[in-house]
Order: structure tokens, then C-alpha cells, then sequence
């Protein structure tokens, strides 16, 4: 038997199990603010409401800023004008910087934190 254990707050799906010897699934014990529903479910794409697999696209908007906002921080230093840098590894961080800049736009359709493409810091 396959089941899924899911926060019952958010629905998302937490854990996924398998067992041959499970015939009922009130026999695994749960946490408190968890739910378990029979199956297997995309983590991705799909959560439980109300007892019901329902599809969802997460938003992980917030979580590219924020990380995005980090590395424009650290690397604020590459445009300062007493940088040690030359002009064209200068001009190599004003590029790094605007496609971090543009990420939350140019990644918007990515579903999944893990599947984001993050650009290469200069060397």
C-alpha cells in the first residue's frame, strides 16, 4: 500500500511510504497537524485539500528574491568606483548583477526552487 503523509495547514505532502504489510492507515502514527491520504502524489504539482488531491502551482517568487537580493548584497562591492577590478571584470559583474535583476521574470514559469537557473558569478 502507498500512502502520503501531508501537513493539514498547507497541504503539502511532507512524506511518502510504501509497505506490504499495511492494510489500514490508520495503523501509522502521525504527528500532530498531519494528515495521511492512499497513494502517491507529485510534491510539485499536487497537494491535499480537505482530504482531496487537488493540483497547485507553488510560489516560489519570494524565495528567488530573497535569495537573489542576497547575492546582489555580496557582490555590491564589484561596483563600487575604488573596486580592484578591471573595467571588463567590472563590466562582467554588471552583467551577472542585471540577469539577478531579471530572474523573477525570466524564471516565473519554474515551478519547483531546485529547477531555477542561477546565473554564474564572474571568476
Amino acid at each position: 500500500m502507498k500512502y502520503s503523509i501531508y501537513n493539514i495547514s498547507t497541504g503539502l505532502i511532507t512524506t511518502q511510504g510504501s509497505s506490504t504489510h499495511l492494510t489500514d492507515l490508520s495503523d501509522i502514527l502521525l504527528e500532530s497537524g498531519e494528515g495521511i491520504i492512499q497513494g502517491h502524489y507529485d510534491r510539485a504539482t499536487q497537494k491535499i485539500v480537505d482530504g482531496v488531491v487537488t493540483s497547485y502551482t507553488a510560489d516560489i517568487l519570494p524565495e528567488v528574491r530573497r535569495k537573489r537580493n542576497t547575492l546582489l548584497s555580496e557582490s555590491d562591492w564589484t561596483q563600487m568606483s575604488d573596486s580592484p577590478l578591471s573595467a571588463s571584470k567590472k563590466t562582467e559583474w554588471v552583467t551577472y548583477r542585471q540577469t539577478l535583476r531579471d530572474m523573477p521574470t525570466a524564471q516565473s514559469s519554474v515551478t519547483d526552487i531546485d529547477n531555477i537557473t542561477w546565473p554564474t558569478k564572474p571568476s
